[in-house]
């Protein structure tokens, strides 16, 4: 493969891996808004179950409100979870995809050097084949 050619196949694996690495970023920062979001539910869960657990006085306005809290923070526990399993599978398959591309981008920097070894001998042999032919003088 010509130099030229395997720059640019470089060139375009350099800008994939950029872009699986910014993917990458992005799935982590996902996982940890999820992981927040996780520990806001839990704590206002342990908020609401406090108050009952003491024996404190609560309206029946405020039981209801709690128990349709606890109900749509189950189904948001569960869309989180979702979305957890989701965002864990684009992660994981990124990073299997910047595990190739960097196994190219080593292929093409080995292709590379063997093109401009092989670059260099053919230059070599080509100054050699030009120089003029002198028989080699016996020592004196």
């Amino acid at each position: 493969m010509k130099t030229r050619t395997i720059e640019r196949l470089d060139l375009l694996a350099a800008e994939t891996e950029n872009q699986l690495l910014e993917s990458i970023r992005k799935h982590n920062e996902t996982l940890r808004q999820i992981a927040y979001q996780r520990t806001v539910l839990a704590e206002y869960r342990e908020r609401l179950a406090e108050t009952w657990r003491h024996g404190g006085v609560v309206r029946a306005g405020e039981v209801l409100r709690a128990s349709r809290f606890a109900d749509a923070s189950h189904a948001a526990e569960t869309a989180v979870d979702a979305l957890e399993r989701q965002a864990n599978a684009h992660l994981d398959h990124a990073v299997q995809n910047l595990a190739q591309v960097q196994e190219r981008r080593r292929g093409l920097d080995e292709a590379q050097r063997k093109g401009e070894v092989r670059a260099e001998r053919n230059a070599e042999q080509r100054r050699e084949r030009l120089e003029p032919w002198r028989p080699l003088e016996p020592n004196k």
